[in-house]
């Protein structure tokens, strides 16, 4: 199992100074134990920079995107790349099994990217019950701070408008204001 001619590993115990009895590795002065089957410095993930300084000025220009959560480029690309491949192919020439199977490989690619994005916009979106909630709220506070009854009408009126929101009865008169409690539990229904 050992090569008997190898060199003795050079490794000494600390607690008794006595050399380490196991043959080196090939090509090294330590056994397998002392780290002769070490291996080469990390050259991937973080600090694979430190290797590859062609790699650095990307990795900063990365850093320095003011919205790295945004993928549409990424979308874009991946788009791009599915109709380049797809225009390699003349419409006589019928499509060999093997780049169709690729082509709905990319295609799925692409729509996973795109729900990826729809669940990044959703996850920093209000909901409508949030909106209804803020918008009851607001009013809410109208009624307690301002006395004016033209100037809280006035307000709700651009409120709605500019939410988007407008709650009416079935023969279109307007729902009156109500505490926020009781319009949120109306919201749930």
């Amino acid at each position: 199992m050992f090569n008997r001619n190898a060199q003795q590993c050079t490794a000494k115990a600390k607690s008794t100074g006595k050399r380490c009895n196991n043959p080196a590795v090939k090509g090294r002065t330590v056994c397998r134990l002392h780290g002769g089957h070490a291996g080469r410095p990390i050259i991937h993930g973080r600090y694979s920079v430190e290797h590859r300084k062609s790699l650095a000025e990307k990795v900063q220009k990365f850093l320095e995107d003011p919205s790295p959560g945004d993928l549409t480029s990424e979308l874009a690309l991946m788009r791009a790349l599915l109709q380049d491949f797809l225009g390699r192919y003349e419409d006589p020439l019928p499509m060999p099994v093997s780049a169709i199977d690729h082509a709905f490989g990319m295609i799925d690619q692409v729509s996973k990217l795109v729900e990826r994005i729809s669940r990044i916009l959703n996850a920093t979106a209000l909901t409508q019950v949030e909106l209804h909630y803020l918008q009851v709220t607001l009013i809410d506070l109208l009624m307690r701070y301002i006395d004016d009854p033209n100037k809280r009408l006035a307000f709700v009126s651009e409120l709605r408008k500019a939410t988007g929101i407008s709650r009416s009865n079935s023969d279109g008169s307007s729902i009156p204001i109500t505490s926020s409690r009781n319009r949120l539990a109306e919201l749930h229904r």
